[in-house]
């Protein structure tokens, strides 16, 4: 008798396992996906300017169990590609940054945040470009230029990333618990925040 209840509720779990794989689909395999989470903030803390929380945000809500996990992902990528940066700054700036900035009109824009790592406020300019949510190259390449301490700079983009990723994966924990009660489709519910987020910040790029 035994058995052949066993026997039944082989196809039930099956079943459900399948179904579960549909629910989740891609943003669930992205959402687990530590190593392309990372490859993406590392991407966007150098040559990528579109914020990162138009991806990791919708990931975040859409899967509250795994926002932690993504976070971590994400603060490691960033601190490795701002150090990059930094390191273009500090060894490549004649031949490499100045022409490259003068060619996209952005040296005027390079000069200024150099000047205030310079004046003694190195710190808190990184940990402010760091945070709030705005493309930080300048300020990486500009750290790494006017020879800032590189712990100092470790410090600051780990601080202030560390407090916005993990800000945010809290954060989604206590909504993407609530919205999963709505039973929206995880694939529509992260499309449709990506989409809400990207043209907002469109809008923003415009203003």
């Amino acid at each position: 008798m035994t058995q052949t209840q066993t026997t039944e509720d082989r196809p039930n779990s099956g079943s459900e396992a399948g179904q579960q794989a549909k629910t989740d689909g891609w943003t669930a395999r992205l959402s687990r996906s530590t190593g392309g989470l990372a490859a993406l903030s590392f991407a966007e803390s150098t040559v990528v300017p579109i914020p990162l929380e138009t991806i990791v945000v919708p990931l975040m809500v859409g899967h509250p169990r795994r926002a932690l996990k993504i976070a971590l992902a994400i603060w490691v990528g960033c601190i490795v590609g701002a150090t990059l940066f930094y390191g273009v700054g500090l060894l490549l700036a004649d031949p490499i940054v100045h022409p490259a900035l003068g060619a996209l009109g952005l040296e005027d824009n390079f000069q200024k945040i150099s000047n205030d790592l310079s004046g003694g406020g190195f710190f808190w300019t990184i940990f402010l470009v760091s945070f709030s949510p705005v493309p930080m190259q300048l300020a990486t390449l500009g750290a790494g230029t006017v020879g800032g301490n590189p712990l100092t700079f470790i410090a600051a983009i780990a601080l202030s990333r560390g407090l916005r990723y993990f800000g945010m994966a809290i954060l989604a924990q206590f909504v993407g618990t609530r919205i999963a009660h709505l039973q929206i489709p995880k694939g529509w519910l992260v499309l449709g925040i990506a989409v809400l987020l990207l043209a907002g910040w469109g809008v923003m790029q415009l203003l």
